[in-house]
């Protein structure tokens, strides 16, 4: 369940980077930063993770019985969709992807405030790396 829901977060972060062009500049410093911010926020944690549970939901109510016949031991029914095959299997499998995917958001916001702590020693990193490498240049 866990993997599902960080699936769902890392997709839905990686879409923009998705629908760039290759060629594109990366987005600027402080746009990174301000993203990073973001993430941690709780209150957009909670906004994310209730769009990552709408659109579960959404895929979830995918109707799948009519591939029934085509696996006839699978024990799904004419009238499944994919979270009513999921639920029988496990009556409290949405409970568990919706606390799943709560917790996989709170990760990711930890994760990018972290990453955010970080971001100014690891310029510093790169600036003392940039200078060793122009040193040897001469």
């Amino acid at each position: 369940m866990r993997k599902i829901a960080l699936f769902l977060v890392a997709a839905t972060i990686a879409t923009p980077a998705l629908a760039r062009d290759r060629y594109d500049a990366p987005p600027p410093r402080d746009d990174a930063r301000s993203t990073m911010r973001a993430l941690s926020d709780p209150r957009t944690q909670v906004a994310v993770a209730v769009l990552l549970d709408q659109l579960t939901s959404a895929v979830l109510d995918t109707r799948v019985g009519p591939m029934a016949d085509l696996a006839p031991d699978s024990g799904i029914r004419p009238s499944d969709t994919i979270g009513s095959a999921a639920a029988r299997r496990d009556p409290a499998f949405r409970n568990k992807l919706r606390v799943g995917t709560f917790g996989a958001v709170a990760v990711a916001g930890k994760a990018a405030n972290d990453a955010d702590a970080m971001t100014n020693s690891i310029d510093a990193t790169a600036a003392r790396i940039e200078r060793i490498i122009d040193s040897y240049r001469r």
